[in-house]
């Protein structure tokens, strides 16, 4: 065999989607699990579109990706799909008859929430789903390949979740019912289109690969009911795809335009000196170029020349339109710089203020801090000189200790006390330590000539036998 071969061989068991597919049986198991419209389906599809609904209502994209994820709306169209790749008619008729309740159902709900919602404005995530193309075409088509290929796999994947987020369902149903609601054709036709775009291709995904992985078909019909599935299948998608392509070939165009006119700008930019574009108005519909400009003014000469040089970008057939500022209007480009400059000046300047500000309290703290250290060494010197002349005044008197201090209010909270301190009296205790017991007419005495001495009025002395 020769090295050719065996890359084929190869790439075969690599692409292979056989090994690992589920048991037929399963596959029509699953598929007819998610066709059924009783009970928990129902219950679970209003719940997820109310949640779409009001996703959509507040531009919530998360909300609207959990709605995505829980509803199942996915299962009646993949059994469509399934049921024709099969020839099972009658699971195309249950899946049909499901999805069109589905559908109606949806609808209903969408309705009566935007029809109570006091939130009337269509956001941006209403906005997207109303203006369908092929691209969307292709993200249901490829979407629903990938879908199909997990619901048949024998081990589930997130595959599924996935398919639901991309190809997005519900938000275009709920943004018909906002339509409806709110009586705009426009959003109901619009995001109708994109729901039936992505329900015929994923269904189209679903019926190909249903063929490609030779599923066993339940029946085999005559040449005529085939040749009318058929019929019905090359007209949805006819049906489906012509009007996406037209949009898509008008998207095409029109960010073309925008992408020319904003290259020729640039290019108006660079060339005209002291022009200003203060606001653009960029209309790929009509084929127009609105600006509104400051600064140089553009004589005749200069708007021709520009208007010349529109081919040179592709928009021969668009139209210039220039606005300069009145002059009552205008801006007097030296005055704003002035102005400008004398904001900056005045913005430094309080900065600069702030800032010496600061730095004078740092200084007051400082000088202050000094001030108290060299009061508190004074007091420690004056004290040591108090010791020794009490000692030589009272051989008696062995040790004296001397402590100062404010005469603080019981109970006074931390935060409180810088309040009171400038209103609190000096508090002088002298503690005294003696060969024998000192009597109170010393006490006395030694506490008057303290007071006289710091001009203190409290003083307070203590002693003790030792």
């Amino acid at each position: 065999m020769t090295r050719q071969h065996l890359f084929l061989r190869e790439l075969r068991k690599l692409f292979d989607l056989r090994s690992d597919m589920d048991e037929p049986a399963d596959i029509e198991a699953s598929i007819r699990h998610g066709v059924k419209t009783r009970g928990t389906n129902l219950w679970i599809l209003m719940f997820a579109i109310l949640v779409a609904s009001i996703g959509l209502n507040v531009n919530s994209t998360a909300v609207i990706i959990g709605a995505m994820l829980i509803s199942p709306l996915m299962g009646p169209i993949m059994g469509i799909g399934y049921g024709a790749g099969v020839d099972d008619f009658q699971l195309i008729r249950q899946s049909a008859r499901s999805l069109g309740i589905f559908i109606f159902l949806s609808l209903l709900t969408s309705t009566l929430y935007f029809a109570l919602t006091p939130l009337t404005q269509a956001q941006s995530e209403i906005l997207a789903r109303t203006a369908p193309n092929l691209w969307d075409v292709l993200i249901a088509l490829f979407g629903g390949m990938a879908g199909i290929i997990g619901v048949t796999r024998k081990e589930k994947s997130t595959v599924i979740p996935g398919v639901a987020i991309a190809t997005a369902l519900m938000p275009p149903l709920c943004t018909a019912g906002y339509g409806i609601a709110t009586r705009q054709p426009i959003f109901f036709l619009g995001a109708f289109y994109l729901f039936t775009i992505n329900a015929v291709y994923i269904a189209l995904s679903a019926l190909l690969f249903t063929k490609l992985l030779r599923l066993p078909r339940l029946s085999f019909p005559s040449p005529a009911s085939q040749r009318q599935a058929r019929l019905i299948i090359y007209t949805a998608i006819i049906v489906t795809i012509v009007p996406s392509v037209y949009l898509a070939f008008n998207l095409v165009q029109e960010e073309v335009f925008k992408t020319d006119a904003n290259r020729y700008l640039k290019m108006m930019t660079h060339s005209e000196k002291n022009l200003f574009i203060l606001e653009k108005n960029i209309d790929p519909k009509s084929h127009e170029i609105t600006l509104t400009i400051a600064g140089k003014e553009l004589d005749k000469a200069t708007l021709e020349r520009l208007n010349a040089q529109l081919s040179e970008f592709q928009l021969a057939n668009t139209k210039l339109i220039v606005h300069p500022l009145q002059q009552e209007n205008s801006v007097d480009l030296s005055m704003v710089k002035n102005e400008v400059q004398q904001d900056l000046y005045r913005n430094s300047l309080h900065l600069l203020e702030t800032k010496n500000a600061k730095i004078q309290q740092l200084e007051d703290v400082i000088r202050n801090e000094k001030d108290t250290r060299s009061k508190q060494a004074e007091q420690v010197s004056e004290y040591v000189q108090v010791r020794e002349e009490l000692k030589a005044q009272y051989p008696e008197i062995k040790n004296v200790l001397i402590t100062h201090g404010k005469n603080m209010p019981e109970n006074t909270k931390a935060a409180d006390k810088s309040a009171i301190e400038s209103k609190t009296d000096d508090t002088l205790i002298v503690y005294l330590e003696a060969r024998v017991t000192v009597r109170n007419a010393t006490k006395i005495r030694i506490k008057n000539w303290l007071k006289t001495r710091f001009d203190i009025e409290n003083v307070f002395v203590v002693s003790k036998r030792v």
